[in-house]
Order: structure tokens, then sequence, then C-alpha cells
């Protein structure tokens, strides 16, 4: 049967959608289904289930219907996998899928006691949505229908809710009463254009009714809620839940994890763990295959992650890579920084990082502060024990002791470090300054000339202690130094015992300024600032001996510079941090150099300055 316009009208009912208004053409024209009136129509069914334009328009043409009002309820399908309606954009899970959701009573409505009752029952456009479960006029859950795939795309009440009159109004009589939740609510509104949560609306609308269901399904049923397990009305409760939450925005959101995580902190059962504290929010948000962008919502909790929990450093964590902890167990940072757990966590009580209960507890229990933590291992790490110096430096026993009394490898302050079983150590740092010191100013030969020797046989020769042939050595006071190619380390040091002798008439008071200077880490421009009275005063006092060209510092000195003073090489050292690390921590408590960087040659900063975090 084909015409150019449909006699008897039927008109567009506010709220319907167009596969509910062509079934009712059918039903006023033909009396029979939908798709064989769609045939005779010459209009194609899938186009119009999809929401095409041109077969919304034909369908419009035949009925005398303007085809705006009709396109105003079309979902249109975009691309198979997503949808959209009055500017929303979607996925097909924001929708029904093959159920058919109907309020019976709003049917009995439409029929009013008609003879033709199918040509009056509307399938509402709401009904197709997924967070819709619930009627906003008669505030009763909405049932649901389901026979074949087809039917779930034509959606014809006539076929799926044949019930009429009586047999309908008794379908919806023992339906309990209910109130729409805010979050349908919110969805309906702003489907119709309605202002909401500020929060809320920057984001797509199905991030934001997913994220509000999901967080509020671990709230109202627990951490071990499974999604595939939950009723329609189960995700009704859960939207309730988390609406309070999640339309106070990014505090509100904040506020519920730490209700989650209270209450894993409650439970005792061993340490945190995400999926035990964050339920199926967290499985949902750390899925490998998550098609859709969740929204905001999973990097507020990946906040709350690495604000209280375990994390392991370039450990992807919900969709990040590469992510820089904040706080880590002592297990996971021992794996990281390759230390043992046990050391690291008695290291970690000795200075006072961990309390005595938490150094009871099993190094998987206990977080702590990450760079705190890695400051500690990384102090572990490069703490070099005496024992195995000689091997390090290749050179004897009492030459090592001769370093040590001379100040050239200072051992590392206590700190926890006895208790950890690393009792009598030097840094990595000092080690490597020496050999590199060793490198850049000794000349390398392949034999040893004729009057050079090695140090200890030069201290023997010249009759003089090995604190001041090393002083000679690395105050920069010889002019004749060399090292054997094939020696490594002091080992193969060669000095002129002559040029020895001749130099150590008597006892020095200390360390020259050169060795000062490297002790402390600065160049040789900033030393010279050190002993020219920078500012009117000098810094580093020094002792000028007769017939010498250089300085000397004492050990009184040195001390008493340190005590107010100390450079930035120095200060990473005592911190155990990178120079990243330690200018975020000084810029963030406003702590400016002594002097211009520029100007001076180096970075200085007073002591009296440094926050009391830092002192040591």
């Amino acid at each position: 049967m084909t015409m150019d316009k449909l006699y008897p009208s039927l008109p567009f009912a506010s709220g319907e959608t167009p596969l509910s208004w062509a079934a009712r053409l059918a039903a006023l024209h033909t009396g029979g289904g939908l798709r064989p009136f769609l045939n005779d129509m010459d209009v194609p069914f899938m186009p119009l289930a999809s929401g095409h334009a041109d077969a919304i328009r034909r369908l419009c043409e035949l009925a005398g219907q303007d085809h705006n009002v009709v396109g105003h309820n079309t979902i249109r399908s975009l691309d198979g996998r997503r949808f959209e309606l009055r500017g929303e954009v979607f996925s097909k899970d924001f929708m029904t899928g093959r159920v058919t959701r109907f309020c019976p009573a709003c049917l009995v409505e439409d029929e009013g006691g008609a003879i033709r009752p199918h040509v009056r029952r509307r399938g509402r456009l709401e009904w197709l949505l997924a967070p819709v479960r619930v009627c906003p006029r008669h505030q009763q859950p909405l049932m649901e229908r389901q026979r074949d795939a087809w039917d779930g795309k034509a959606r014809e009440l006539q076929l799926l809710v044949p019930e009429t009159g009586a047999d309908l109004q008794a379908l919806a009589e023992p339906l309990p009463v209910l109130k729409p939740s805010p979050l349908q609510d919110y969805v309906l509104g702003r489907l119709q254009g309605a202002k909401g949560p500020d929060w809320l609306d920057a984001q797509g609308i199905e991030q934001a009714v997913r994220a509000t269901e999901m967080l509020g399904a671990v709230l109202r049923y627990g951490v071990d809620a499974k999604a595939g397990e939950m009723g329609q009305m189960d995700w009704d409760e859960a939207g309730r839940a988390g609406w309070p939450y999640m339309s106070a925005g990014e505090k509100g959101v904040g506020e519920a994890l730490d209700l989650l995580l209270a209450d894993a902190q409650n439970r005792g059962d061993g340490p945190l763990r995400r999926v035990t504290t964050y339920g199926m929010l967290y499985s949902w948000l750390a899925a490998s295959k998550l098609s859709k962008d969740p929204g905001p919502i999973r990097d507020i909790l990946r906040e709350h992650i690495l604000d209280n929990m375990d994390v392991q450093a370039g450990r992807l964590l919900l969709g990040e890579i590469g992510v820089k902890p904040r706080r880590s167990s002592i297990a996971s940072l021992a794996t990281s920084e390759f230390v043992n757990d046990v050391t690291l966590k008695n290291v970690l009580h000795a200075k006072g990082v961990i309390s005595d209960s938490e150094a009871a507890l099993p190094g998987s229990h206990v977080l702590v502060d990450y760079e705190t933590g890695k400051g500690v291992a990384d102090e572990i790490n490069r703490a070099v024990a005496v024992t195995v110096l000689p091997q390090v430096l290749n050179t004897s026993r009492p030459i090592v002791a001769a370093l040590m009394d001379e100040g050239l490898l200072p051992q590392l302050h206590d700190g926890g470090l006895k208790v950890g079983k690393i009792s009598c150590a030097v840094d990595r740092e000092h080690v490597d300054a020496l050999l590199h010191r060793i490198q850049k100013y000794a000349s390398p030969v392949a034999e040893a000339p004729r009057t050079m020797v090695s140090l200890a046989k030069s201290a023997e020769i010249s009759r003089k202690k090995m604190q001041l042939v090393l002083a000679l050595v690395f105050g920069g006071r010889l002019k004749r130094v060399m090292r054997l190619e094939n020696e490594p380390g002091l080992d193969g040091l060669l000095v002129d015992p002559l040029e020895v002798k001749s130099l150590t008439p008597r006892c020095r008071p200390g360390m020259s300024a050169s060795c000062a200077f490297m002790m402390l880490g600065v160049g040789a421009t900033a030393g010279k600032r050190l002993l020219s009275e920078p500012g009117g005063r000098v810094l580093l006092k020094a002792v000028k001996l007769p017939g010498e060209e250089e300085a000397w510092i004492t050990p009184a000195a040195m001390a008493c510079f340190r005590s107010r003073y100390v450079t930035l090489r120095s200060l990473m050292i005592e911190l155990k941090c990178t120079k990243s690390q330690l200018k975020r921590r000084l810029d963030a408590h406003e702590v400016k150099p002594a002097f211009d960087p520029r100007s001076f040659g180096g970075t200085l900063y007073r002591r009296a300055d440094l926050p009391k975090s830092m002192e040591i």
C-alpha cells in the first residue's frame, strides 16, 4: 500500500520514540505489526531504528509531521558503537540493549479505555536509557520484557506487552512506590537542557553516570560486590549512594575514597591492597581493556592511591606509566632499590622514620614516604664498608686508615647504619671522587721512572707519615704525580720521595685549601671566595705558612664552616637525594642561596635558613 499522505493523521506524542510512533501508525492504519507496515510504506526498518535522518524524514513526510520534532527524540547511531541524543554522545551501554522497559501505569493511562489500545500506547524515550529505572510520573520501578533480538530493536509494545486493560493494571498494582534517584533526575534534566553540578556537567553524561554508580556500588554493597551479580535496582541503589559525593565534585569523591580507606584500615586484615580497599571501582578503572574514557574519577583515585598506598616506581597505575610514588612499603622499596628489606627496616627504625610498633611488623605492612625511604636505601647502597676499601681502592689497609685519618675519606655518620649491620663505612661518592682525582691529576705511564716509587715506598724512604704523603698528593702540592696505566687505584700512584721529603719539613695544621675545597665539593673559584671575605667577613678561616703559596685549613675552621654553611653537593649527600629532589624541597620552603651562585662560583646555603627537616 502506498500513498502520498497517511489519513487519518496521528500526531507524534511528546516524549515518545520514532519507533513507538511508527508502531502506533501501523496499529491505526493496518491493525498489524510494525515491520510489515514500514515495508509497505517503503521506510527501511534498520535505518529508522538507527535514527538515520533520511528514514525519519520519509516517515514524517508520509504522516504529515515536522521531522524536527521527531528528530529531537531520536537517538542516532554514529558508528554502531557510539550514539547521540540532543548533543550528548554515549555508548550502547548507556541504553537498555535488548531489554525493553516500560511503566504499566503509564500504558494504562495511555489506553484510557480505548477500543484500540495499541494506537494510543506510547514507548517513552526515557525508557531506552539504562540509568532510568523508575517512572518519574508514577514513582514505581519500571518493568522489563525481552524476547528475541529483533524485538529488542523494534521494541513493539503490542508484542512485548500484550496485556491491556485490567491485565495491564494488575501489573502495576503490586509495584512498590519509589522516588526516582537524584542521578536519574540529573540525567533526564541534562537531556532537557537543565544545568547540574558543574563538575559533572563538564564530563560526558555516560562518564558521570558510570562513575557515580561504580563509586556508589562499593559504598553501598562493599568491596566484595561484583558488577555482574548486581540487578537493575541494585544499580539504582548504587546511584543513590554515590550521588552525594559525585555531585560535590572532586572534594566529595575524595571524601568517599577516604571512607573506603578508613574501612579497609579498620578491618586490619594485612597490608592495604587496592582491590580490597576500593573494590569494583578499582577493578573497573584498572582494567587493561578499558574501551571508554572513564573521566576524571580515574585521576582522583590515582592521586588517592599515591597519597595513601604502596606504589612501586615505574609501574603502570590506572592507565599512567612511570608514576612517581609518594608512599611505598618497605618491602617494595627494598625490591626496587635492591637492598635487604630487614636492613632497610632496621635503618629506618634507627633514624626514627618508623615507630617501634611499625618496626615489629613485616616490611610489606609498613608504608613510608617514598623520597625518605629511597634516600635511606640509596645511603645503604652507597655505603662502602671500610673492610672492602682496600679492594675498591686497590691499596693496603694502612693507607685506607691514613686516608680516613686525614679526612680524605670521611666516615659516614652512624645515622642507623650500625643498626642496619653496616657498622663502619664511607660514602661511595667520596670514594668515586678520590679515584676521579687520581685519574685527572696523575699522568699515566706504562712503566715507573727510576726516581718514582709507590706511596708506601715513598713514606718509607722519606721517613714521613703516610697521612702527610697523602696530603701532599691530594692537596696538589707535588709537581710530579704519576700512575701506572695497568695498575688501578692507589697502588698505581707514583711519587718522587725526594720531593716528598723536601716539602714536609714540619707538620701542617690540617689540610690544604685545595683539599678542603674537594671535601666541600666546590670548585677553585668558589673556594677562593670562601677565603676572600665575601660580604665583608671570612667564611672559611685559613692559615698561611711562611714560604708556601697555598693556605691551610685547620680542623676547627672546617668544623666551624660546616656548622654554619653547607654547599649544594654536601647537602645532597647529607639528605641522600638527587639535585632535582633537593631543589624542589628547598623551593617548597623558599630557601635561597646565601650568595648569588653566578658571581660566587657555586651554590652555598646558610644552615640557619634550612628547615628543621633538613637538619642533621
